[in-house]
Protein backbone atom coordinates (compact mmCIF):
# COMPACT_ATOMS: atom_id res chain seq x y z
CA UNK A 1 0.00 0.00 0.00
CA UNK A 2 2.89 2.52 0.54
CA UNK A 3 4.17 2.03 -2.48
CA UNK A 4 0.98 2.60 -4.58
CA UNK A 5 0.76 6.01 -2.76
CA UNK A 6 4.51 6.49 -3.13
CA UNK A 7 4.92 5.74 -7.00
CA UNK A 8 1.28 6.57 -8.22
CA UNK A 9 0.06 9.37 -5.58
CA UNK A 10 -2.72 7.28 -4.05
CA UNK A 11 -4.64 7.67 -0.47
CA UNK A 12 -7.12 6.12 1.59
CA UNK A 13 -6.38 2.92 0.24
CA UNK A 14 -8.50 -0.27 1.03
CA UNK A 15 -7.96 -4.09 0.57
CA UNK A 16 -10.67 -5.89 -0.04
CA UNK A 17 -11.10 -9.91 -0.63
CA UNK A 18 -13.88 -11.62 -1.88
CA UNK A 19 -15.07 -15.14 0.17
CA UNK A 20 -18.00 -17.23 0.01
CA UNK A 21 -19.32 -14.78 -2.16
CA UNK A 22 -18.97 -11.77 0.55
CA UNK A 23 -16.74 -9.20 0.65
CA UNK A 24 -14.16 -8.56 3.51
CA UNK A 25 -11.93 -6.20 4.39
CA UNK A 26 -8.54 -7.04 5.35
CA UNK A 27 -6.72 -3.60 5.52
CA UNK A 28 -6.40 0.13 4.96
CA UNK A 29 -3.93 2.69 4.36
CA UNK A 30 -4.46 6.47 5.01
CA UNK A 31 -1.18 7.69 4.95
CA UNK A 32 1.21 8.91 6.79
CA UNK A 33 2.07 5.18 8.60
CA UNK A 34 -1.63 4.91 9.87
CA UNK A 35 -1.56 1.12 8.53
CA UNK A 36 -4.55 -0.89 9.82
CA UNK A 37 -4.92 -4.93 9.11
CA UNK A 38 -8.10 -6.52 10.40
CA UNK A 39 -7.36 -9.98 12.18
CA UNK A 40 -11.25 -10.34 12.19
CA UNK A 41 -12.02 -9.01 8.81
CA UNK A 42 -14.96 -6.78 8.43
CA UNK A 43 -17.68 -7.59 6.44
CA UNK A 44 -18.03 -4.50 3.68
CA UNK A 45 -21.37 -3.71 5.38
CA UNK A 46 -19.88 -2.87 8.40
CA UNK A 47 -16.73 -0.72 7.14
CA UNK A 48 -17.85 3.10 6.25
CA UNK A 49 -14.51 3.71 3.78
CA UNK A 50 -15.37 2.63 0.32
CA UNK A 51 -18.01 3.75 -1.77
CA UNK A 52 -20.64 0.47 -2.78
CA UNK A 53 -21.99 2.15 -5.78
CA UNK A 54 -18.03 2.16 -7.43
CA UNK A 55 -17.64 -1.33 -5.69
CA UNK A 56 -21.15 -2.81 -6.93
CA UNK A 57 -19.98 -1.23 -10.36
CA UNK A 58 -16.62 -3.23 -10.35
CA UNK A 59 -17.94 -6.07 -9.56
CA UNK A 60 -20.40 -6.29 -12.33
CA UNK A 61 -18.13 -4.76 -15.20
CA UNK A 62 -15.13 -6.59 -13.92
CA UNK A 63 -13.08 -3.33 -14.64
CA UNK A 64 -11.10 -0.96 -12.86
CA UNK A 65 -13.45 2.25 -12.37
CA UNK A 66 -13.09 5.39 -11.53
CA UNK A 67 -15.14 8.81 -10.58
CA UNK A 68 -14.24 12.08 -10.16
CA UNK A 69 -15.52 13.99 -6.98
CA UNK A 70 -16.08 17.26 -5.04
CA UNK A 71 -14.39 16.08 -1.90
CA UNK A 72 -12.58 12.82 -0.60
CA UNK A 73 -14.93 9.73 0.16
CA UNK A 74 -15.17 10.33 4.06
CA UNK A 75 -13.64 14.19 4.03
CA UNK A 76 -16.78 16.99 5.05
CA UNK A 77 -15.03 19.79 2.97
CA UNK A 78 -15.33 20.44 -1.17
CA UNK A 79 -11.83 20.57 -2.89
CA UNK A 80 -11.15 23.03 -6.06
CA UNK A 81 -13.05 22.05 -9.06
CA UNK A 82 -9.63 22.11 -10.97
CA UNK A 83 -8.39 19.73 -8.65
CA UNK A 84 -10.80 17.33 -8.36
CA UNK A 85 -10.27 14.14 -6.48
CA UNK A 86 -10.39 10.81 -8.44
CA UNK A 87 -11.88 7.80 -6.69
CA UNK A 88 -10.69 4.69 -8.27
CA UNK A 89 -11.87 0.54 -7.63
CA UNK A 90 -9.70 -1.70 -8.94
CA UNK A 91 -10.94 -5.11 -9.22
CA UNK A 92 -8.27 -8.19 -8.54
CA UNK A 93 -8.84 -10.93 -10.97
CA UNK A 94 -7.59 -14.91 -11.11
CA UNK A 95 -9.23 -17.24 -13.98
CA UNK A 96 -11.75 -14.40 -14.73
CA UNK A 97 -12.82 -14.44 -11.36
CA UNK A 98 -13.01 -11.58 -9.29
CA UNK A 99 -10.67 -12.54 -6.25
CA UNK A 100 -10.32 -9.19 -4.52
CA UNK A 101 -10.16 -5.29 -4.93
CA UNK A 102 -7.98 -2.33 -4.19
CA UNK A 103 -10.29 1.04 -3.22
CA UNK A 104 -7.77 4.46 -3.06
CA UNK A 105 -8.75 8.12 -3.70
CA UNK A 106 -5.70 10.97 -5.49
CA UNK A 107 -5.95 14.06 -6.57
CA UNK A 108 -3.47 13.32 -9.43
CA UNK A 109 -5.30 10.89 -11.45
CA UNK A 110 -2.81 11.87 -14.59
CA UNK A 111 0.04 10.00 -12.63
CA UNK A 112 -2.28 6.89 -12.16
CA UNK A 113 -3.05 6.89 -15.77
CA UNK A 114 0.14 6.77 -16.81
CA UNK A 115 1.52 4.03 -14.66
CA UNK A 116 -1.73 2.08 -15.83
CA UNK A 117 0.36 -0.89 -17.26
CA UNK A 118 2.67 -1.05 -14.02
CA UNK A 119 -0.81 -1.31 -12.24
CA UNK A 120 -1.94 -4.27 -14.11
CA UNK A 121 0.96 -6.61 -13.60
CA UNK A 122 0.73 -5.49 -10.34
CA UNK A 123 -2.83 -6.85 -10.00
CA UNK A 124 -1.58 -9.85 -11.28
CA UNK A 125 1.02 -10.47 -8.49
CA UNK A 126 -1.59 -9.44 -6.06
CA UNK A 127 -4.18 -11.46 -7.29
CA UNK A 128 -1.97 -15.16 -7.22
CA UNK A 129 -0.96 -13.73 -3.68
CA UNK A 130 -4.32 -13.35 -2.50
CA UNK A 131 -5.97 -16.43 -4.11
CA UNK A 132 -2.80 -18.45 -2.20
CA UNK A 133 -3.60 -16.73 1.08
CA UNK A 134 -7.64 -17.43 0.91
CA UNK A 135 -7.22 -21.32 -0.51
CA UNK A 136 -4.69 -21.57 2.61
CA UNK A 137 -7.64 -20.22 5.20
CA UNK A 138 -10.44 -22.13 3.34
CA UNK A 139 -8.03 -25.64 3.80
CA UNK A 140 -7.12 -24.69 7.54
CA UNK A 141 -10.94 -23.51 8.13
CA UNK A 142 -11.34 -26.83 6.55
CA UNK A 143 -9.81 -29.16 8.47
CA UNK A 144 -10.88 -27.61 11.88
CA UNK A 145 -13.94 -28.19 10.88
CA UNK A 146 -13.68 -31.53 9.75
CA UNK A 147 -11.68 -32.51 13.22
CA UNK A 148 -14.46 -30.52 15.11
CA UNK A 149 -16.90 -33.35 13.35
CA UNK A 150 -15.40 -35.86 13.66
CA UNK A 151 -14.66 -35.67 17.73
CA UNK A 152 -18.64 -35.04 18.02
CA UNK A 153 -18.92 -38.49 15.79
CA UNK A 154 -17.04 -40.12 18.20
CA UNK A 155 -18.54 -38.68 21.67
CA UNK A 156 -21.71 -39.48 19.91
CA UNK A 157 -20.31 -42.69 19.19
CA UNK A 158 -19.20 -43.43 23.00
CA UNK A 159 -22.56 -42.99 23.67
CA UNK A 160 -24.50 -44.97 21.40
CA UNK A 161 -22.17 -47.76 22.63
CA UNK A 162 -22.51 -47.32 25.97
CA UNK A 163 -26.46 -46.64 26.02
CA UNK A 164 -26.17 -50.05 23.39
CA UNK A 165 -24.15 -52.08 26.03
CA UNK A 166 -27.10 -50.77 29.02
CA UNK A 167 -29.82 -52.37 27.10
CA UNK A 168 -28.34 -55.64 26.48
CA UNK A 169 -27.45 -55.89 29.92
CA UNK A 170 -31.01 -54.85 31.06
CA UNK A 171 -32.13 -57.62 28.68
CA UNK A 172 -30.12 -59.82 30.39
CA UNK A 173 -30.94 -59.09 34.13
CA UNK A 174 -34.53 -59.04 32.64
CA UNK A 175 -34.76 -62.81 31.72
CA UNK A 176 -32.59 -63.45 34.81
CA UNK A 177 -35.22 -62.06 37.08
CA UNK A 178 -38.21 -63.52 34.67
CA UNK A 179 -36.98 -66.89 36.00
CA UNK A 180 -37.16 -66.63 39.68
CA UNK A 181 -39.39 -67.90 41.73
CA UNK A 182 -39.83 -66.47 44.92
CA UNK A 183 -40.40 -63.02 45.66
CA UNK A 184 -37.83 -63.00 48.49
CA UNK A 185 -34.91 -64.55 46.23
CA UNK A 186 -36.39 -61.90 43.34
CA UNK A 187 -36.05 -58.71 45.34
CA UNK A 188 -32.85 -59.66 46.55
CA UNK A 189 -31.34 -60.69 42.93
CA UNK A 190 -33.01 -57.41 41.60
CA UNK A 191 -30.31 -55.59 43.40
CA UNK A 192 -27.56 -57.46 43.18
CA UNK A 193 -28.12 -58.01 38.90
CA UNK A 194 -28.78 -54.10 39.06
CA UNK A 195 -25.72 -53.05 40.88
CA UNK A 196 -23.42 -55.98 39.00
CA UNK A 197 -25.09 -55.00 35.36
CA UNK A 198 -26.08 -51.48 34.90
CA UNK A 199 -23.72 -49.09 36.93
CA UNK A 200 -26.02 -48.67 39.81
CA UNK A 201 -24.37 -47.50 42.94
CA UNK A 202 -26.21 -47.84 45.89
CA UNK A 203 -30.45 -49.16 45.33
CA UNK A 204 -32.81 -50.40 47.86
CA UNK A 205 -36.63 -51.51 46.09
CA UNK A 206 -39.39 -50.70 48.58
CA UNK A 207 -43.05 -52.30 48.49
CA UNK A 208 -46.08 -49.65 49.77
CA UNK A 209 -49.71 -50.19 51.23
CA UNK A 210 -51.52 -47.49 51.37
CA UNK A 211 -54.30 -48.92 53.58
CA UNK A 212 -52.16 -48.43 55.92
CA UNK A 213 -50.21 -45.77 54.42
CA UNK A 214 -47.08 -48.12 54.98
CA UNK A 215 -43.92 -48.11 53.02
CA UNK A 216 -41.89 -51.64 54.20
CA UNK A 217 -38.34 -52.80 52.72
CA UNK A 218 -36.80 -55.41 51.24
CA UNK A 219 -33.53 -55.82 50.38
CA UNK A 220 -30.84 -52.48 50.50
CA UNK A 221 -27.84 -50.99 50.29
CA UNK A 222 -24.97 -50.13 53.29
CA UNK A 223 -22.79 -46.93 52.81
CA UNK A 224 -20.36 -49.19 51.85
CA UNK A 225 -21.68 -51.06 48.98
CA UNK A 226 -22.87 -54.10 50.60
CA UNK A 227 -26.38 -55.96 50.20
CA UNK A 228 -28.38 -56.04 53.28
CA UNK A 229 -31.60 -57.53 54.55
CA UNK A 230 -34.11 -54.68 55.41
CA UNK A 231 -37.26 -56.68 55.70
CA UNK A 232 -37.72 -55.41 59.14
CA UNK A 233 -38.11 -51.89 58.12
CA UNK A 234 -41.19 -50.26 58.19
CA UNK A 235 -42.63 -46.71 58.27
CA UNK A 236 -45.02 -44.13 57.08
CA UNK A 237 -44.77 -43.06 53.84
CA UNK A 238 -42.79 -39.96 53.97
CA UNK A 239 -44.44 -36.82 52.73
CA UNK A 240 -41.54 -35.73 50.75
CA UNK A 241 -41.34 -33.93 47.47
CA UNK A 242 -39.35 -36.85 46.16
CA UNK A 243 -42.07 -39.21 47.03
CA UNK A 244 -45.30 -37.56 46.01
CA UNK A 245 -43.96 -36.57 42.91
CA UNK A 246 -42.88 -40.54 41.68
CA UNK A 247 -45.92 -42.18 43.35
CA UNK A 248 -47.86 -39.46 41.05
CA UNK A 249 -46.34 -40.38 38.05
CA UNK A 250 -46.42 -43.68 35.79
CA UNK A 251 -43.00 -44.17 33.73
CA UNK A 252 -41.08 -41.67 35.54
CA UNK A 253 -37.92 -41.09 37.10
CA UNK A 254 -37.47 -38.15 39.75
CA UNK A 255 -34.10 -37.07 40.29
CA UNK A 256 -32.99 -34.66 42.83
CA UNK A 257 -29.70 -33.60 42.98
CA UNK A 258 -27.35 -32.36 45.89
CA UNK A 259 -29.97 -34.11 47.70
CA UNK A 260 -28.96 -35.90 51.46
CA UNK A 261 -28.66 -39.68 51.18
CA UNK A 262 -30.22 -41.77 53.63
CA UNK A 263 -29.74 -45.43 55.10
CA UNK A 264 -32.20 -45.83 56.91
CA UNK A 265 -33.40 -42.81 58.65
CA UNK A 266 -29.64 -41.48 59.36
CA UNK A 267 -27.95 -39.50 56.68
CA UNK A 268 -25.30 -40.76 55.44
CA UNK A 269 -23.86 -38.50 52.86
CA UNK A 270 -25.15 -36.02 49.57
CA UNK A 271 -25.64 -36.42 46.18
CA UNK A 272 -28.21 -37.41 43.09
CA UNK A 273 -30.98 -39.21 44.31
CA UNK A 274 -33.36 -40.97 41.78
CA UNK A 275 -36.77 -42.83 42.34
CA UNK A 276 -39.08 -44.81 40.12
CA UNK A 277 -42.62 -46.16 41.37
CA UNK A 278 -43.49 -49.62 40.53
CA UNK A 279 -47.50 -49.84 39.13
CA UNK A 280 -49.68 -53.09 38.86
CA UNK A 281 -52.55 -51.03 36.78
CA UNK A 282 -53.51 -48.00 38.50
CA UNK A 283 -52.10 -49.42 42.10
CA UNK A 284 -48.55 -48.43 43.46
CA UNK A 285 -47.09 -51.18 44.66
CA UNK A 286 -43.72 -49.58 45.48
CA UNK A 287 -40.41 -47.88 44.68
CA UNK A 288 -36.95 -48.40 43.65
CA UNK A 289 -34.39 -45.73 45.16
CA UNK A 290 -30.93 -45.33 43.70
CA UNK A 291 -28.25 -43.02 44.48
CA UNK A 292 -24.73 -42.37 43.78
CA UNK A 293 -23.21 -42.17 47.69
CA UNK A 294 -20.03 -44.37 46.99
CA UNK A 295 -18.91 -43.68 43.80
CA UNK A 296 -20.20 -39.40 43.23
CA UNK A 297 -20.72 -40.06 39.38
CA UNK A 298 -23.52 -38.33 37.52
CA UNK A 299 -26.62 -39.48 36.19
CA UNK A 300 -26.90 -39.61 32.27
CA UNK A 301 -29.77 -39.45 30.41
CA UNK A 302 -29.67 -42.67 29.35
CA UNK A 303 -29.44 -43.82 32.91
CA UNK A 304 -32.49 -42.60 33.45
CA UNK A 305 -33.85 -44.18 30.77
CA UNK A 306 -32.55 -47.15 31.66
CA UNK A 307 -33.98 -46.98 35.31
CA UNK A 308 -37.28 -46.53 34.15
CA UNK A 309 -37.16 -49.46 32.26
CA UNK A 310 -35.65 -51.16 35.12
CA UNK A 311 -38.06 -50.07 37.79
CA UNK A 312 -40.81 -51.10 34.68
CA UNK A 313 -39.45 -54.50 34.56
CA UNK A 314 -38.56 -55.19 38.29
CA UNK A 315 -42.76 -54.09 39.01
CA UNK A 316 -43.98 -56.28 36.58
CA UNK A 317 -42.44 -59.46 37.68
CA UNK A 318 -43.46 -58.37 41.49
CA UNK A 319 -46.94 -58.47 39.60
CA UNK A 320 -46.46 -61.69 37.73
CA UNK A 321 -44.82 -63.50 41.29
CA UNK A 322 -47.47 -62.31 43.12
CA UNK A 323 -50.08 -63.81 40.69
CA UNK A 324 -48.49 -66.88 41.06
CA UNK A 325 -47.79 -67.01 44.76
CA UNK A 326 -51.59 -66.14 44.63
CA UNK A 327 -52.43 -69.47 42.59
CA UNK A 328 -50.16 -71.64 44.33
CA UNK A 329 -52.14 -70.85 47.80
CA UNK A 330 -55.18 -71.10 46.39
CA UNK A 331 -54.22 -75.09 45.18
CA UNK A 332 -52.88 -75.67 48.41
CA UNK A 333 -56.28 -74.87 49.84
CA UNK A 334 -58.08 -76.70 47.52
CA UNK A 335 -56.38 -79.56 47.97
CA UNK A 336 -56.58 -79.38 51.56
CA UNK A 337 -60.40 -78.88 51.34
CA UNK A 338 -60.53 -81.72 49.48
CA UNK A 339 -59.68 -84.40 52.13
CA UNK A 340 -62.75 -83.14 54.34
CA UNK A 341 -65.89 -82.97 52.13
CA UNK A 342 -67.13 -82.92 48.50
CA UNK A 343 -69.35 -79.96 48.69
CA UNK A 344 -66.10 -78.07 50.08
CA UNK A 345 -64.36 -79.09 47.07
CA UNK A 346 -66.78 -78.06 44.61
CA UNK A 347 -66.81 -74.38 45.93
CA UNK A 348 -63.14 -74.70 46.18
CA UNK A 349 -62.90 -75.71 42.30
CA UNK A 350 -64.98 -72.84 41.40
CA UNK A 351 -62.29 -70.39 43.02
CA UNK A 352 -59.88 -72.05 41.08
CA UNK A 353 -61.56 -71.90 37.44
CA UNK A 354 -62.32 -68.20 38.25
CA UNK A 355 -58.61 -67.42 38.78
CA UNK A 356 -57.79 -69.67 35.67
CA UNK A 357 -60.49 -67.32 34.00
CA UNK A 358 -58.43 -64.11 35.25
CA UNK A 359 -55.31 -65.52 33.45
CA UNK A 360 -56.90 -66.26 30.42
CA UNK A 361 -58.00 -62.95 30.59
CA UNK A 362 -54.86 -61.64 31.29
CA UNK A 363 -53.52 -63.27 28.46
CA UNK A 364 -56.29 -61.58 25.92
CA UNK A 365 -55.46 -58.07 27.02
CA UNK A 366 -53.15 -55.68 25.49
CA UNK A 367 -50.05 -54.51 28.31
CA UNK A 368 -50.04 -51.05 27.11
CA UNK A 369 -53.49 -49.92 26.71
CA UNK A 370 -55.75 -52.45 28.92
CA UNK A 371 -57.77 -52.86 26.50
CA UNK A 372 -58.48 -56.29 24.61
CA UNK A 373 -55.10 -57.40 22.38
CA UNK A 374 -55.35 -59.56 18.81
CA UNK A 375 -56.21 -62.77 19.95
CA UNK A 376 -59.48 -62.27 21.88
CA UNK A 377 -60.61 -59.84 19.00
CA UNK A 378 -59.97 -62.96 16.56
CA UNK A 379 -61.65 -65.08 18.94
CA UNK A 380 -64.77 -62.67 18.97
CA UNK A 381 -65.08 -61.57 15.27
CA UNK A 382 -65.84 -65.56 14.88
CA UNK A 383 -68.69 -65.89 17.42
CA UNK A 384 -70.42 -63.00 16.77
CA UNK A 385 -69.71 -63.86 13.01
CA UNK A 386 -71.70 -67.13 13.59
CA UNK A 387 -74.32 -65.71 15.70
CA UNK A 388 -74.93 -62.61 13.35
CA UNK A 389 -75.55 -65.13 10.45
CA UNK A 390 -77.39 -67.93 12.24
CA UNK A 391 -79.96 -65.04 13.22
CA UNK A 392 -79.46 -62.65 10.08
CA UNK A 393 -78.42 -59.40 11.54
CA UNK A 394 -75.93 -56.94 10.77
CA UNK A 395 -72.28 -57.42 12.32
CA UNK A 396 -70.11 -53.77 11.91
CA UNK A 397 -65.86 -53.87 12.29
CA UNK A 398 -64.12 -50.25 12.50
CA UNK A 399 -60.59 -50.07 11.51
CA UNK A 400 -58.97 -47.25 13.14
CA UNK A 401 -55.26 -46.14 12.69
CA UNK A 402 -53.52 -42.99 14.01
CA UNK A 403 -52.38 -40.71 10.99
CA UNK A 404 -48.57 -39.88 10.72
CA UNK A 405 -48.22 -42.11 14.19
CA UNK A 406 -44.15 -42.93 13.00
CA UNK A 407 -43.68 -39.16 12.47
CA UNK A 408 -45.18 -39.25 16.10
CA UNK A 409 -42.76 -41.40 17.76
CA UNK A 410 -39.70 -39.32 15.79
CA UNK A 411 -40.41 -35.94 16.93
CA UNK A 412 -42.27 -37.00 20.86
CA UNK A 413 -40.55 -40.33 21.47
CA UNK A 414 -41.95 -43.86 22.05
CA UNK A 415 -42.91 -43.11 25.32
CA UNK A 416 -45.17 -40.20 24.52
CA UNK A 417 -46.07 -42.50 21.90
CA UNK A 418 -47.36 -45.31 24.17
CA UNK A 419 -49.00 -42.61 26.27
CA UNK A 420 -50.97 -41.13 23.04
CA UNK A 421 -52.42 -44.92 22.62
CA UNK A 422 -53.37 -45.30 25.97
CA UNK A 423 -55.43 -41.89 25.65
CA UNK A 424 -57.00 -43.35 22.66
CA UNK A 425 -57.92 -46.28 23.85
CA UNK A 426 -59.79 -44.73 26.90
CA UNK A 427 -61.90 -42.81 24.06
CA UNK A 428 -62.63 -45.98 22.59
CA UNK A 429 -63.69 -47.58 25.30
CA UNK A 430 -66.09 -44.97 26.43
CA UNK A 431 -67.55 -44.44 23.38
CA UNK A 432 -67.90 -48.08 22.69
CA UNK A 433 -69.50 -49.00 26.46
CA UNK A 434 -72.28 -47.41 25.72
CA UNK A 435 -73.06 -50.74 22.84
CA UNK A 436 -74.35 -53.89 24.07
CA UNK A 437 -71.67 -56.49 23.48
CA UNK A 438 -68.84 -54.36 21.76
CA UNK A 439 -65.55 -55.21 21.62
CA UNK A 440 -62.74 -52.74 21.32
CA UNK A 441 -59.41 -54.54 20.76
CA UNK A 442 -55.59 -53.16 19.95
CA UNK A 443 -54.81 -54.82 16.58
CA UNK A 444 -51.48 -53.87 16.30
CA UNK A 445 -48.82 -50.97 16.59
CA UNK A 446 -51.04 -47.97 15.92
CA UNK A 447 -54.14 -50.09 14.88
CA UNK A 448 -57.37 -50.73 16.58
CA UNK A 449 -60.51 -53.11 15.87
CA UNK A 450 -63.41 -52.45 17.19
CA UNK A 451 -66.17 -54.83 16.57
CA UNK A 452 -70.24 -54.01 16.75
CA UNK A 453 -72.90 -56.30 16.71
CA UNK A 454 -76.26 -55.27 15.71
CA UNK A 455 -74.89 -52.29 14.21
CA UNK A 456 -75.83 -51.35 10.23
CA UNK A 457 -73.75 -48.54 8.13
CA UNK A 458 -75.78 -46.00 8.95
CA UNK A 459 -75.39 -46.23 12.72
CA UNK A 460 -72.07 -47.47 12.14
CA UNK A 461 -71.23 -43.45 10.57
CA UNK A 462 -72.70 -41.88 13.21
CA UNK A 463 -70.34 -43.82 15.78
CA UNK A 464 -67.35 -43.25 14.07
CA UNK A 465 -67.97 -39.28 13.41
CA UNK A 466 -68.27 -39.43 17.23
CA UNK A 467 -65.48 -41.27 17.45
CA UNK A 468 -63.45 -38.92 15.03
CA UNK A 469 -65.05 -35.65 16.69
CA UNK A 470 -63.51 -37.38 20.49
CA UNK A 471 -60.27 -38.07 18.91
CA UNK A 472 -59.78 -34.35 17.89
CA UNK A 473 -61.60 -33.24 21.28
CA UNK A 474 -58.31 -34.36 22.80
CA UNK A 475 -56.18 -31.78 21.41
CA UNK A 476 -52.59 -33.88 21.77
CA UNK A 477 -50.22 -32.05 20.02
CA UNK A 478 -48.80 -33.61 16.96
CA UNK A 479 -46.89 -30.65 14.51
CA UNK A 480 -45.96 -33.29 11.53
CA UNK A 481 -49.41 -33.66 11.64
CA UNK A 482 -52.14 -31.76 9.56
CA UNK A 483 -54.09 -29.95 12.24
CA UNK A 484 -51.15 -29.56 14.32
CA UNK A 485 -53.13 -32.27 16.69
CA UNK A 486 -53.55 -36.09 16.51
CA UNK A 487 -56.09 -37.79 14.55
CA UNK A 488 -57.28 -40.98 13.40
CA UNK A 489 -58.63 -42.72 10.11
CA UNK A 490 -61.37 -45.13 10.11
CA UNK A 491 -62.74 -47.75 7.71
CA UNK A 492 -65.97 -49.24 8.32
CA UNK A 493 -67.68 -52.34 6.92
CA UNK A 494 -71.41 -53.68 7.75
CA UNK A 495 -72.88 -56.72 6.69
CA UNK A 496 -75.45 -59.96 7.29
CA UNK A 497 -73.08 -62.57 7.15
CA UNK A 498 -74.21 -65.23 4.52
CA UNK A 499 -73.12 -68.65 3.75
CA UNK A 500 -70.45 -68.21 0.84
CA UNK A 501 -68.56 -65.43 3.26
CA UNK A 502 -66.75 -65.80 5.97
CA UNK A 503 -65.38 -63.59 8.67
CA UNK A 504 -61.73 -62.28 7.41
CA UNK A 505 -63.82 -60.74 4.49
CA UNK A 506 -65.06 -58.40 6.83
CA UNK A 507 -61.44 -57.55 8.08
CA UNK A 508 -60.65 -57.22 4.61
CA UNK A 509 -63.16 -54.38 3.11
CA UNK A 510 -62.76 -52.43 6.62
CA UNK A 511 -59.16 -52.61 6.05
CA UNK A 512 -59.46 -51.34 2.55
CA UNK A 513 -62.02 -48.85 3.56
CA UNK A 514 -59.48 -47.24 6.36
CA UNK A 515 -56.90 -47.37 2.98
CA UNK A 516 -59.14 -45.09 1.59
CA UNK A 517 -59.84 -43.13 4.31
CA UNK A 518 -55.83 -42.60 4.61
CA UNK A 519 -55.86 -41.69 0.75
CA UNK A 520 -57.83 -39.28 0.91
CA UNK A 521 -56.44 -36.88 3.08
CA UNK A 522 -57.04 -39.28 6.72
CA UNK A 523 -58.49 -37.12 9.87
CA UNK A 524 -62.10 -39.15 8.36
CA UNK A 525 -64.69 -42.42 8.38
CA UNK A 526 -65.22 -44.23 4.92
CA UNK A 527 -67.40 -46.60 4.65
CA UNK A 528 -66.95 -49.76 2.59
CA UNK A 529 -69.53 -49.99 -0.38
CA UNK A 530 -69.88 -53.03 -2.26
CA UNK A 531 -69.73 -52.87 -6.00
Amino acid sequence: MSALNFDLKLNDITLMVEQDDKTFVFASWAGKGEYRYFNQPLLITEYNGVPVGLLEQAKSSHEFVRAYVSKPYKAFWNVEEENLCCQILLPIQMHGRNVAYIYAETDNAACFEENIQYVEKLLVVLASDISARVLQQEVIHHNLTRRSIEAELEVRKQYITEYLGLLRNLHEVTLKLSQVTELDILYRQAIELGRAYLGIDRMAIFLTDFKSHQMMGTYGTTPEGQLVCRKGFKSQIPDHPLVNEALSHKNHVVVKENAPLYYGKDQVGVGWNAMIAMWNGQECIGWVAVDNLITQRGLTEHQKEILKLFGAAIGQQIVIRRHYDAIKQLNVELENRVVKRTKELQATNRALEDANRSLELLSMQDGLTGIANRRFFDQKLHAYWDIAKEIQRPLTLMMLDVDNFKLYNDTYGHLEGDLCLQRIAEVLKTEFDVYKNSVVSRFGGEEFACLLPGIDGEMATLVAQDILAAITALAIPHQKNDGSHVTVSIGVHSLVPQDDECPTELVTFADRALYEAKTQGRNQHVVWRNA
